[in-house]
């Protein structure tokens, strides 16, 4: 053994804790005697240490060999967004840029306007197949038994999520009950009085506060009231969470776990889960002090809130309480922050385009009638009802196409495959690979939009509104290029409470207020002649 790999062996066999110092003297007495020598045992396994920690980067920076020939952008690329702390716009932005070269450079597409049916993403150190065609798109969302719904196992996401596996379809009808209408009208109404003395507002703020009251309101059956209290402790302690959930940065280092700021995260979920299970236990107690009473369980639905609903479907199953926080959480997570995401981006473009806006009022206006010509009350500002929210034609185009050029959750869904299957296009994908849809880019492909791909016009939806004027929402509706909220049976849990909230706040704002945008950014909300 050479003398400076001897030293250093010697002088690691030192500095090893009492512990593992005891541990390889009791291994060397179990081994061979021709490997009974300290200092080679402890080669040993410093070798096999290293050999693990190459492998691990090795797999951390290169593909699989199998995926090797799909397109992709350098983990510089994302490095770079990581570490600077950019918006997403323009980290997928830069994404696809270099995925383009990459695929022209190869000859998979003819020009930098072409999308590449399948390439490769990178996530802190985990290769996902990204497929961005719908016929790839509709095997994903469909075929869930070779495709079975996964999490990549970072950070504490899992944790805070759950698994939702249990008794999802039962839950996933109950969800579907909860009337978005008798939730929404009221939070925003609280948000018209704060923008009549404002004027001049940034909505995506806002938004998060509106959508979060609602949210509360339909999930536990009062409201957080962060509108009027954005300080609310289980307000900052769940906007805490979000926060440090979706930072990546943290997640490069591999001992994130040991931080402080992961201790800080810790203490935050468990207050929150702690507040979560304190309501499943008074929701539990209220609901058997009224069946003991005689009164059984509350018959109009629209008094009943969403835990209140699944505590009544979990009667006689193996459902957990675990399972009911876990299935609450990533409810309130589904409705809460793409409904605020689509809100604010449906308020930037519509102030973009003045015409666009004022026929999405003229069509509320024809449906729920005008506002008085005295001065309104912020608390007599109407909200649409369940029958006339149903009858938005063009309100729904308008919606439709905010969340096809903005989608909330821009991959979707985060699968597993099962076993070894075959896309489209040839590409072999084989078994445990990680694999999703990114919306973004299949909303973007000028393949099935046209050249006014990244342009916004609700128009471009007319030709799929049905005789009774109702516009599918269903991403079977137009061959899978449109799929926000995935599809399948594991569509979005929130889908249709996010949908009825958008119209209903979109309705109570085009009535209220005519906007333009100002060159912050920001939306100069005027409110309309009465």
């Amino acid at each position: 053994m050479p003398a400076i790999f001897s030293a250093f062996v010697g002088a690691t066999t030192a500095m090893l804790p009492a512990t593992l110092d005891a541990w390889i003297a009791r291994a060397a007495a179990s081994v061979s005697p021709m490997i009974r020598d300290r200092t080679i045992l402890v080669a040993a396994v410093f070798t096999v240490a290293l050999l693990y920690a190459a492998c691990r980067l090795h797999q951390f920076f290169v593909p699989p060999r199998a995926l090797r020939h799909l397109p992709r952008a350098p983990i510089a690329v994302y490095l770079r967004w990581i570490l600077k702390g950019g918006g997403f716009l323009a980290l997928n932005d830069a994404i696809m840029r270099a995925v383009r070269e990459d695929a022209l450079r190869t000859g998979l597409i003819a020009s930098m306007s072409d999308t590449p049916r399948v390439y490769l993403r990178w996530f802190v150190g985990v290769w996902i197949v990204a497929v961005s065609n719908p016929d790839d798109a509709k095997t994903v969302f469909l075929n869930h038994e070779l495709y079975e719904k996964g999490r990549i196992n970072v950070g504490y996401a899992r944790e805070f999520f759950g698994n939702n596996v249990a008794g999802a379809q039962r839950q996933r009808k109950v969800v579907t009950r909860v009337r978005a209408v008798d939730h929404v009208g009221d939070p925003a109404r609280h948000l018209i009085a704060h923008w009549d003395a404002l004027g001049v507002i940034d909505p995506s703020q806002w938004m998060q506060r509106l959508t979060l009251d609602a949210l509360s309101s339909a999930a536990f059956g009062h409201t957080m009231d962060s509108i009027h209290h954005p300080d609310n402790p289980m307000v900052t302690t769940y906007n805490r969470i979000i926060h440090n959930l979706f930072q990546q940065g943290p997640l490069l280092n591999p001992l994130y776990k040991l931080t402080p700021g992961a201790a800080r995260l810790r203490h935050d979920m468990k207050a929150f889960n702690n507040q979560v299970f304190a309501m499943i236990e008074a929701k539990t107690a209220e609901r058997d002090l009224r069946r003991a009473s005689g009164g059984g369980k509350i018959e109009d639905e629209s008094h009943r809130d969403l835990l209140d609903m699944m505590i009544d479907a979990q009667q006689g199953t193996t459902f957990s309480k675990e399972d009911l926080r876990s299935n609450t959480v990533v409810f309130f997570l589904a409705g809460h922050e793409t409904t605020a995401t689509a809100l604010s981006f449906a308020l930037y473009l519509l102030a973009m385009h003045p015409g666009v806006q004022q026929r999405a009022r003229d069509e509320v206006i024809q449906i729920m009638g005008d506002l008085p010509s005295k001065p309104t009350p912020v608390d007599q500002v109407p909200y649409p009802t369940v029958e006339q929210e149903r009858q938005f034609t063009f309100l729904n185009c308008v919606i439709k196409e905010v969340m096809r050029l903005y989608p909330s959750a821009p991959q979707l869904p985060m699968r597993i495959a099962m076993a070894s299957s075959t896309l489209s296009d040839g590409t072999h994908v084989p078994a445990h690979t990680h694999i999703t849809v990114d919306m973004w880019a299949l909303h973007h492909a000028h393949e099935y939009w046209g050249d006014d791909a990244d342009k916004f016009n609700p128009d471009r939806w007319a030709e799929s509104v049905l005789p009774d004027g109702t516009v599918p929402m269903q991403p079977g509706a137009r061959g899978y290029t449109w799929a926000p909220f995935a599809g399948g049976q594991r569509i979005c849990l929130g889908q249709q409470f996010s949908l009825v909230e958008q119209r209903v706040v979109l309705a109570m704002m085009l009535l209220r207020y005519e906007w333009t945008a100002t060159q912050t950014g920001r939306q100069n909300m005027t409110r309309r002649s009465e």
